[in-house]
């Protein structure tokens, strides 16, 4: 992007996969001259490149792109960037955020070319299919939470190459009184899939408080949701009670007094296991043994008598 042209650029998300370029400049010509658009995360079907070009990604997209090697089965929109004259129509362009695409009526995505996020304003929401689409997350939270116009961006994260989702999204809302609804959708089916919704960035940085009654901790009176289950609260009590445990038991335990140098002998002789391994101990035992039979031999004991 060359200098000064960030601020004249806008981001439109959730384009059909047909658009072209002109296409894409003729939508926003009423607010104003249009000096270039580009069209990106084309989902392609990938081509062979030639022996030094292997694992060029990049080239294998321009070529997929240019010879309309495009994979529809995977991902069905487009997103695409546009560069304005001057920064005025810039404004004007972000008025048209969730606008109706004229040819197939999806609901468009405008924002700046560097988006600023609210988590306050946004749910996260997991365990979605791969080939998810916004129009249907759009639809499923419209729906319990007053309508799509109540919707302001609707981003699911997809992989870099294949342009599939990577089974989490993101929601924002125009208003932080619709979250609190958005919640409730918590366990519901979309796309045949029981999808996760919570709430975006760290809430807790002081005590957590009662997390049934929202009593206690900062921002008590907000709706957080259940963040632990009861076999992970027993988990937690069951390894603080065994540290408490251990500690008691080394503070009673006496400490044990160390052995001076002649019991140390005295022991390693007598073969006992203080201070002795048991290989040390058994050899001392059978030297003993030979000792003995070889003792008996030069007295003559064990003779058979006349």
């Amino acid at each position: 992007m060359k200098e000064g042209e960030e601020d004249r650029t806008i981001f439109v998300g959730n384009l059909p996969g047909a658009i072209t370029r002109k296409e894409l400049a003729r939508l926003f010509a009423d607010c104003g001259k249009v000096t270039s658009t580009r069209i990106r995360s084309v989902a392609v079907k990938g081509v062979k490149l030639p022996k030094e070009q292997a694992g060029n990604q990049n080239l294998m997209r321009k070529v997929c792109a240019n010879t309309n090697l495009v994979d529809e089965d995977s991902k069905k929109t487009v997103n695409g960037y546009v560069v304005f004259a001057d920064t005025k129509s810039v404004q004007e362009a972000l008025k048209l955020n969730n606008m109706k695409e004229p040819n197939s009526g999806l609901h468009i995505r405008v924002d700046s070319s560097k988006p600023t996020y609210d988590n306050k304003r946004s749910v996260f929401v997991g365990n979605l299919p791969y080939g998810i689409m916004e129009e249907q997350l759009r639809k499923h939270f419209g729906e319990a939470c007053g309508g799509v116009d109540n919707i302001e961006n609707v981003r699911i994260v997809r992989d870099n190459e294949t342009m599939k989702c990577k089974g989490f999204a993101y929601v924002l809302f125009k208003s932080r009184d619709i979250v609190a609804e958005a919640l409730r959708l918590h366990g519901s089916t979309c796309a045949k899939r029981e999808i996760r919704v919570q709430v975006c960035g760290r809430r807790y940085k002081g005590a957590r408080g009662n997390e049934d009654d929202n009593t206690g901790g900062r921002n008590a009176n907000r709706y957080e949701g259940r963040r632990a289950t009861e076999g992970a609260t027993k988990r937690i009590l069951n390894k603080m009670k065994g540290k408490r445990e251990i500690s008691s038991k080394a503070t009673l335990l006496p400490h044990k007094k160390r052995k001076t140098h002649s019991e140390r002998n005295a022991a390693a002789k007598s073969g006992k296991k203080s201070g002795v391994s048991r290989r040390d101990a058994a050899q001392t035992k059978v030297n003993k043994r030979v000792k003995k039979i070889e003792k008996r031999i030069r007295t003559g004991m064990g003779k058979t008598k006349r």
